[in-house]
């Protein structure tokens, strides 16, 4: 049996969270009236996000981020999280947005929100030259290593059911896992393949064929509509003026899909 003032505590420390989460649709007047926007990143996702050797984080999407915060007049707070946080970040509000390649999937969209995509980014399956891959069908009764929490691993649960799938906390681990003979075959974007290259496997990666190209969003928490439709405005605007073309163009060496680029209308300005 729980001692009253066991349960009394335990209650008091739930209104004193309740009490520091903003309530539902109020986040965008709580990051004005506070002057910052906290946007989460995972570190690991080149070009998307990486470290310098000087420790720097870099890529297209802290570029966008920081863009993002300017236009929105607030100081720009990163919020350093692994891939598989992506979704707790916001459900537990540690971070008011999430900017790290993240894909639409229907699984994330009941648990979090998403703007309209702002990119794609594109998985692969790869393995050594002898094993002629062509189709998800090949994948079956092989081993297939993928990262943990991600939209290509869910996908290959999906149309590889024959597959034996190893998960990664993070790209790093998935590389340094196949260095070390763990499996044949990877899923994962086409710059962790070159990443793993780098590394001089024994067999070094060959790209097989592409699995999916997955249209990439800016994700939040449920039930800020405000900030979404900002969100929504900022991202159809900036994309219309060639801003964030320019910095994918820098960071991927190629332009955003035309399936990405709205029309541009006569006069649109910024929300």
């Amino acid at each position: 049996m729980h001692c009253p003032h066991i349960i009394f505590s335990i209650v008091l420390n739930c209104l004193s969270l309740l009490n520091t989460l903003p309530a539902r649709g109020e986040l965008l007047a709580d990051i004005r009236s506070s002057g910052r926007v906290r946007i989460a990143i995972a570190g690991e996702v080149p070009p998307f996000s990486f470290h310098t050797a000087q420790g720097k984080l870099t890529g297209s999407d802290p570029e966008t981020a920081a863009l993002l915060a300017q236009d929105l007049g607030a100081r720009l707070e990163l919020v350093s999280i692994g891939n598989a946080e992506r979704i707790s970040v916001l459900q537990e509000r540690r971070a008011d947005l999430v900017l790290s390649a993240l894909s639409i999937t229907p699984e994330r969209e009941r648990l979090i929100a998403f703007s309209v995509p702002y990119a794609t980014i594109a998985v692969v399956i790869a393995a050594p030259a002898k094993m002629r891959l062509s189709s998800m069908l090949d994948l079956n009764g092989k081993t297939v290593g993928a990262l943990a929490a991600s939209s290509n691993l869910a996908h290959l649960r999906s149309n590889a059911p024959g597959a034996r799938i190893i998960e990664y906390p993070e790209n790093d681990r998935l590389a340094e896992a196949y260095l070390a003979g763990d499996f044949d075959i990877m899923s994962a974007p086409a710059s962790i393949v070159e990443k793993t290259n780098a590394l001089k496997p024994r067999q070094p990666l060959q790209v097989h064929f592409t699995q999916m190209e997955f249209d990439i969003a800016i994700g939040l928490p449920k039930g800020e509509k405000p900030l979404r439709d900002w969100v929504n405005a900022w991202v159809v605007s900036r994309l219309q003026d060639g801003s964030l073309d320019s910095i994918y163009r820098k960071h991927h060496g190629h332009a955003l899909p035309a399936s990405i680029v709205p029309v541009r209308p006569k006069g649109k300005i910024l929300p």
